[in-house]
């Protein structure tokens, strides 16, 4: 299974999919064990991640040492992300424009 930075989307070698503290992205140069490229990072969420045994860390784009990674699949930076949220935003305004 070929693997890919959830930042950037660069190819990435890892060995079964194992993502050491001090693994780095040879695109954008980011940590990769850290828990902005988590499967379980989410902001709204309690401590800002899904998985509720995690322990709160305090610096979301550092390398850490949480049992619970898990390597995000696909890439976070996919253009059509904002296009999702600018479209959202616009249906929302309007709603609010037609009352």
């Amino acid at each position: 299974m070929e693997h890919t930075c959830p930042l950037c989307g660069a190819a990435l070698a890892l060995v079964e999919g194992f993502v050491s503290r001090k693994e780095a992205c040879p695109g954008c140069h980011k940590d990769l064990h850290a828990c902005h490229a988590c499967r379980f990072y989410d902001t709204r969420a309690h401590n800002q991640c899904r998985e509720p045994r995690a322990e709160w860390q305090p610096h979301r784009d550092k390398g850490n040492f949480c049992d619970f990674f898990e390597l995000a699949a696909g890439s976070a930076a996919a253009p059509d992300a904002g296009d999702k949220e600018a479209e959202r935003k616009r249906r929302l305004d309007d709603l609010f424009r037609n009352l």
